[in-house]
């Protein structure tokens, strides 16, 4: 059976192959950030999309979080993201909606933040711009995730665009958060 707060499925070709599973979204991002979870409780097998954003992806920025698993699940793997030929030899990831549409993410920054960092802001108010009123506070979000990059991508990013920041917790600490961002780069009808 579909979990009834599935709003899509996530896979990496050809690098992590692990990574392939279902995006839940549910009213409480705490079911996801609650530290203290057993193996028995189903959270530890969701990747989740914040409980803020849409769930059709066509925020500025759509936040999706998943454990760092002990045992390579889940987004254990994005870690390797920090190597830049990794990131040469695996540059997309892959988003399928319940539609039928899979859209194409080129990832353009991956790299260490910490859990308080910009990374995590989703609304970009900027009140001095009223022609574009987010313009700017998204264009700051977007050299923010570049400049916290381990490497840098060349992939251009335009306020324009949409991305998907994919987070997951480090081994360095509670606070720490590995992130890899794509860029929305095209999406087609498959079925």
């Amino acid at each position: 059976g579909i979990n009834p707060d599935t709003v899509g499925w996530i896979r990496f070709d050809p690098e992590p192959s692990q990574i392939d599973y279902p995006l839940v979204q549910t009213t409480d991002n705490s079911t996801y950030l609650n530290k203290t979870f057993s193996a028995s409780d189903n959270t530890v097998g969701a990747i989740f999309v914040n409980t803020y954003n849409n769930p059709d992806f066509n925020d500025r920025n759509t936040i999706v979080y998943g454990h760092r698993m002990n045992d390579s699940s889940m987004f254990h793997d994005l870690a390797k993201y920090e190597e830049k030929s990794f990131w040469e030899a695996n540059p997309y990831f892959y988003i399928y909606m319940p539609d039928g549409r899979e859209i194409t993410y080129h990832i353009y920054a991956a790299g260490q933040v910490t859990e308080t960092s910009d990374t995590y802001l989703t609304d970009y108010a900027d009140k001095n711009n009223n022609a574009h009123p987010y313009d700017a506070a998204y264009q700051a979000f977007l050299d923010y995730t570049k400049e916290a990059s381990a490497y840098d991508t060349g992939v251009e990013v335009t306020t324009q665009d949409t991305v998907v920041t994919l987070s997951t917790c480090t081994r360095a600490s509670d606070e720490h958060r590995m992130v890899v961002v794509g860029v929305k780069e095209s999406e087609e009808q498959i079925d």
